[in-house]
C-alpha cells in the first residue's frame, strides 16, 4: 500500500509543473510580458493605448499621453487608474463643459467647472466611480502612462 502511495505522490509531483505550464483555457488565467504590451496611437493622437484584456464585465490596458485629454463620463463604467510612470493633473466630478454623447453611455466635452483638481504620480492611484466627469491635463513637455482597469458596477 506505500509502494502504491508513494508511486501515487511521485506521478502527482511529475504531473503538476506540466499542467502548470499548458496554455489558460477560456476564463482561466492570463499573462502578458511587458514585452507584448505594444503601445498603438489613437485615431484622435490624444493617446497611445495597449488592450490587456477585455470581458463582459472589464477591461484592461495600459495608456500613455503625451497631450491633454477631453472631459468624460462613463455611465457604464469605473475606472481604477494605477499611474506608472510621469504625472498630470486629474479633475474629479463637477459638471462638464460643452458635453456630447460620443457613444452609447459615453459623454465628453471640452472641459469640467466645479470638480477637485489634483495632481497624479507615478505610484498613485486613482477611483473614478460610474457617472463622475474627469479629465487628465498634461502641462506641456509632460507624459504620463497610466494602467487602467475598467469594471461595470
Amino acid at each position: 500500500m506505500k509502494k502504491i502511495l508513494c508511486l501515487g505522490l511521485f506521478c502527482t509531483a511529475l504531473i503538476a509543473p506540466a499542467a502548470q505550464s499548458q496554455p489558460a483555457k477560456p476564463g482561466g488565467h492570463q499573462f502578458i510580458p511587458s514585452a507584448e504590451q505594444k503601445l498603438k496611437p489613437d485615431a484622435s493622437g490624444l493617446y497611445s493605448q495597449s488592450i490587456l484584456s477585455r470581458r463582459d464585465n472589464g477591461l484592461a490596458m495600459i495608456t500613455a499621453r503625451e497631450k491633454s485629454g477631453e472631459a468624460e463620463r462613463h455611465a457604464a463604467w469605473n475606472d481604477d487608474i494605477f499611474v506608472q510612470a510621469g504625472e498630470a493633473t486629474m479633475i474629479l466630478g463637477g459638471t462638464i463643459e460643452n458635453p456630447r454623447t460620443v457613444s452609447s453611455g459615453e459623454t465628453r466635452g471640452s472641459g469640467i467647472s466645479g470638480g477637485k483638481t489634483v495632481v497624479v504620480h507615478a505610484g498613485d492611484y486613482v477611483y473614478v466611480p460610474v457617472n463622475t466627469p474627469h479629465r487628465m491635463i498634461l502641462a506641456p513637455g509632460k507624459t504620463i502612462r497610466y494602467a487602467v482597469v475598467k469594471t461595470r458596477p
